[in-house]
Formats: structure tokens, sequence, C-alpha cells
């Protein structure tokens, strides 16, 4: 997986001591293809929203390489406030939700 960060101040609702955090994820500057829902905790999961093909991938603690994986989401993603009213299995509120946050730092939709 490729990955090009840009800037992005840390918006408030966010940090590395919550268990639950939120990346938009892309490989094009200024633009993002996915969202990251990483669970922090106990058995450890990573949800991959796609903003473009609205389809969801999860990837549990016992992937290999799991753990580069989800720090690479938190050292190249941009983090977002983690909304805790949206079940995982709700893809379409997913995709809005990343969408919307896109939307709001300025950054595009892009595969």
């Amino acid at each position: 997986m490729t990955f090009n960060p840009f800037a992005a101040d840390q918006p408030a609702g966010v940090g590395p001591s919550q268990k639950k955090r939120a990346f938009l994820v892309g490989n094009k500057e200024k633009s993002v293809h996915f969202l990251a829902k990483l669970a922090l905790y106990r058995g450890q999961s990573i949800n991959c929203y796609h903003l473009v093909t609205k389809e969801r991938k999860k990837f549990g603690g016992s992937v290999p390489d799991f753990d580069r994986i989800r720090d690479e989401f938190m050292a190249k993603g941009i983090e977002i406030p983690y909304p805790h009213d949206i079940p995982e299995a709700d893809v379409e509120r997913w995709v809005e939700y990343g969408r919307s946050q896109a939307k709001k730092l300025g950054l595009g939709i892009a595969e």
C-alpha cells in the first residue's frame, strides 16, 4: 500500500491515548480514498471503508504484519475525530462520515 501523507493539524478529540481512532488515507496529493477505523484494545482490529466503491475490509490482530500496518496508518494517515455513534457494520454511514471529513479538510476523493 502506498501512502502520500500531507500535513494536517490534529483535530480536537483525537490522539494517541484513545482506544478508538479514525484516519483518512490516500496515495495522491490532497486526496484520500479510504477511512481506516482502528480499535486499539484487546484483540485489536482495523476496518477500512473505501470512500469511492463503498467496500469494507476488516483486519484482525492476528494478520501477519498487523503492528506494521497499524503503525503506518497512525504515522501517515490524517487523524479525524472518532464518531462513537456509528456501528462498525454501518458501511454507508462510515463512508458518508469519511467523505464529509475529507471535504471539511479540503481534500478530494480519488482512487
